[in-house]
């Protein structure tokens, strides 16, 4: 299993790209700058 680290990826280009990449598979980490907004996580479908 592939792991990726994206970073913005709560909102934008950054959540979008994230999902694609769990749905074929990849263990995903994300950073953020605002902890609150971090909860809107990936996940595949």
């Amino acid at each position: 299993m592939k792991t990726v680290f994206i970073t913005g990826a709560n909102k934008g280009i950054g959540f979008e790209t994230a999902k694609q990449q769990a749905e074929v598979g990849y263990s995903i980490y994300i950073g953020s700058r605002d902890a609150q907004k971090e909860d809107r996580k990936p996940s595949r479908r």
